[in-house]
């Protein structure tokens, strides 16, 4: 019947249709006008007299463009680039078979199980379907890349078997439409995130194996999908760690379990604040994390991020689309404005407000001299509670470098250094007094600590007198020493002179200060050793979680390196690791994609994880840390001994030593007579 059938369509193309001119019927020699309409078109090729004189234009971004060259009768007419014709063989198809063999050569990689699953399925479809094969010769009839998986179709050369096409890898079940993604795939993301490579350099360590790497624009959207996935992994596990300090409050009879001391610190992905061309602030990634300072861990248990870089909102803009970052389009990475500067106080207020939605209270916040994250806390808090007062601690570390700072800036007298005649000597003299002013000041505080049993109102008494004890000691009066000096003996084998390693090794056995070299010296050593000083260090806390933290992201995140798209995912993953460890935070993001591990990588995570805790403990004995001392005091006196013998040597390395300072007058082309 008529209407069981649909109505057949005219035809698109036409007799006579060409696509390049759309359709455009056009004479080509004068006798075709004669002709009939009725009759085909013909049109001439141009002959290799013709093909010699064609123009060839430039390519347009893969595009083929058309030339202009002239007919047979040397009118001017439109034509396409002409390639050479193929040449009529017929190819073996033997040979043919054999060329698509040597294809698959190279290195695959696939999962043991599902291997052994489809030799045994081949192996059994092969004896159902050809009995009377004798010598079957199984090889690689095709392959298919998913990524870093493989399927496999095999075919016997000795009979005409062909198998089905197999998968060789594990594959991630989700109850989403289309095909699962492999485990493979989503597990070499997760392990990428904790080295310094991204996917680029990935694809060309994979090439150097023999490979066949997969395409970047799918690594990019699995790195996507896992960088999601292990960022709510963190932010669940940085919740339970919180809990965690909560408890161990409880368990030691806190009265106030829900409040907790941290120390902060922010890390950015830039060598220096500034910049030569950047205006503004050289950094255009920032991080923040709050370690806890109530167990021994120290977890990380709060962290804020700010970027200012956005893949797509670049490449909208190059494309001439008008859109801003962030937040300005769909998928926008960055939430800080490009021109917008890095603030430590809006990080520390975040963390603040995570804390705050977990009923957790921060009392003390130790931190370094640079920002004000203790008032991001407070003001985060603010909201519900405009009581709550967060205290601000120093970080003895980083008041000592700043002890350092200032004594290497001090004015002090000429003859303050006995011998010293060149400003080169004296600055070098200033130096090592300038460490060992660092080094006393913290170890004198120590001591007391150490007695008092971080008792503050018993280390205040006894400041005042070490304070001036100290200063004697370096204007050369060790009478008071041995009582209150706390590192100094006052003989000559206990007196602070001889046991340093600075002074000693640079041979300074005395200093000849002025009333003003003392008032100078007498409030660098306040800066230690004071009330003011005493009441912000008064936990003994400090901030070298935070920089430990800082050391270890630049394993995810090198700075040299900008992650715009998966910054935040590589931050997220390296805190996960630093508060779980190596092998078990590797082992708990493969099972949070859905993937899992074999028993022989699981025991070869364990051995990893063994290892990398070994080497921090050992970093923390007393016996490494005495033999590192001694090295350090070993390579000051080498390296005096060298300028004593090769004295007049020196380094031939001066900043802009041959740049001109300026350009004399009348010295170029154009220069005025």
């Amino acid at each position: 019947m008529k209407g069981d059938r649909k109505r057949k369509a005219a035809t698109t193309f036409q007799k006579g249709h060409r696509p390049h001119n759309k359709g455009k019927r056009y004479k080509t020699d004068e006798s075709e006008a004669s002709t009939s309409s009725s009759q085909p078109p013909v049109t001439r090729r141009l002959n290799s007299e013709t093909y010699s004189i064609v123009t060839v234009q430039s390519t347009v971004k893969g595009r083929q463009s058309t030339v202009n060259a002239p007919d047979c009768e040397g009118r001017p007419g439109s034509a396409r680039i002409l390639r050479a014709a193929a040449a009529a063989t017929k190819v073996d198809s033997r040979l043919k078979q054999t060329t698509e063999l040597a294809s698959n050569a190279g290195t695959r990689m696939v999962d043991k199980e599902k291997l052994e699953e489809m030799i045994n399925s081949v192996i059994r479809l092969h004896i159902v379907q050809f009995r009377d094969c004798d010598k079957p010769t199984v090889k690689i009839a095709t392959e298919k890349k998913w990524g870093l998986g493989w399927k496999f179709q095999l075919r016997c050369e000795s009979c005409k078997f062909t198998s089905p096409k197999y998968k060789l890898y594990k594959e991630i079940k989700t109850n989403k439409p289309g095909p699962n993604p492999a485990a493979i795939n989503r597990s070499f993301q997760a392990g990428l995130q904790d080295t310094p490579m991204g996917n680029t350099r990935a694809r060309y360590l994979l090439a150097a194996t023999d490979i066949p790497p997969p395409a970047r624009s799918a690594m990019q959207r699995a790195s996507n999908v896992v960088g999601m996935m292990t960022k709510h992994l963190n932010e669940k596990d940085m919740q339970d760690k919180l809990e965690l300090v909560r408890k161990t409050n409880e368990m030691r009879g806190v009265e106030k379990p829900a409040e907790i001391n941290v120390a902060f610190d922010g890390r950015y992905n830039s060598i220096s604040i500034g910049h030569s061309k950047k205006p503004g602030q050289g950094s255009s990634q920032a991080i923040g994390t709050a370690c806890e300072t109530v167990t021994d861990r120290e977890f990380i248990v709060g962290m804020a991020v700010e970027n200012k870089l956005c893949w797509t909102g670049a490449w909208l803009r190059g494309k001439g689309f008008h859109v801003k970052c962030p937040g300005g389009h769909p998928d926008c990475t960055a939430n800080l404005a490009a021109v917008a500067p890095h603030s430590e106080y809006e990080m520390a207020k975040k963390i603040g407000t995570q804390f705050l939605k977990q009923q957790m209270f921060v009392r003390h916040v130790t931190t370094d001299g640079d920002a004000k994250a203790a008032a991001g806390f407070q003001d985060a808090y603010k909201v519900l509670h405009p009581m709550w007062k967060v205290e601000r601690l120093s970080d003895p570390t980083h008041l000592g470098r700043s002890q350092f700072r200032k004594c290497m800036s001090a004015t002090f007298s000429k003859d303050m250094f006995p011998g010293v005649k060149t400003r080169d000597v004296f600055k070098g003299k200033q130096k090592i007094l300038s460490q060992d002013v660092k080094a006393r000041c913290s170890l004198v505080f120590k001591k007391l600590m150490e007695e008092t049993v971080g008792d503050m109102r018993l280390v205040k008494s006894q400041l005042p007198l070490v304070l001036e004890s100290t200063l004697l000691c370096y204007s050369g009066d060790c009478s008071k020493c041995r009582r209150h000096a706390k590192v100094c003996g006052g003989g000559h084998t206990t007196s602070w002179w001889t046991k340093s390693a600075f002074l000693g090794p640079h041979k300074i056995t005395g200093l000849n200060m002025t009333s003003q070299d003392e008032s100078i010296l007498l409030e660098i050593l306040k800066m230690k050793l004071s009330y003011s000083a005493a009441e912000q260090l008064k936990l003994n806390t400090d901030t070298q979680k935070c920089e430990a933290v800082n050391r270890s992201l630049s394993v995810s995140l090198p700075k040299n390196v900008n992650y715009s798209r998966n910054f935040e995912a590589r931050a997220h993953s390296a805190v996960h690791r630093l508060n779980n460890k190596v092998g078990k935070s590797l082992e708990d993001k493969i099972e949070h994609l859905g993937a899992t591990l074999s028993p022989v990588t699981k025991r070869a995570l364990s051995q990893i994880q063994k290892e990398s805790e070994y080497h921090k403990e050992y970093r923390k004995r007393p016996e490494t840390q005495r033999r590192a001392i001694q090295r350090h005091g070993s390579m000051i006196k080498t390296h005096l001994q060298y300028r004593q013998l090769s004295s007049s040597r020196q380094s031939d390395y001066r900043k802009g030593q041959l740049d001109l300072k300026s350009q004399p007058k009348g010295d170029h082309l154009y220069a005025l007579p």
